[in-house]
């Protein structure tokens, strides 16, 4: 998918409401967290993109952590911390695989690395998760 084509469909648009937002935005929003938030992008800050669809955000989020690695537990570290949600299984894989590429402009990624991308990064419903994420931790705090 090119950098201007936002949406794969029109019936996925009208289906799922799916948009994916352009890189611009991407790294104007990773540069404002980056400024309000000294050290967000350190190798154990964690993230949990709810949307993830390609991965424009995970991707971004990564290659700045990968600039504050200074080992390769770092990396580890850094794949360990980040998170994706997605309800489409093509998203999933167009996801996993962006990201499989990015480490390899790092470093080659272990079987166990591949581990954790795939681990990380979930098809479902973010939605109903975090409905019910918030449930449960009204009743573990009640």
């Amino acid at each position: 998918m090119g950098e201007e084509n936002l949406t794969k469909s029109k019936e996925r648009v009208a289906k799922y409401g799916e948009v994916f937002t352009p890189q611009w935005c991407v790294e104007m929003m990773c540069n404002q967290l980056e400024e309000n938030s000294p050290g967000a992008f350190m190798p154990e800050k964690t993230f949990l993109e709810p949307s993830c669809g390609e991965g424009a955000f995970i991707l971004e989020i990564l290659r700045r952590k990968f600039a504050n690695c200074k080992n390769r537990r770092d990396y580890t570290v850094a794949l360990r911390s980040v998170y994706g949600f997605e309800l489409l299984d093509d998203n999933v894989a167009a996801t996993i695989r962006n990201i499989t590429e990015l480490c390899k402009e790092y470093f080659k990624p272990t079987k166990a690395e591949l581990e954790i991308i795939n681990d990380h990064i979930i098809q479902c419903d973010a939605l109903k998760i975090m409905k019910f994420m918030g449930e449960y931790c009204r009743k573990e705090n009640a």
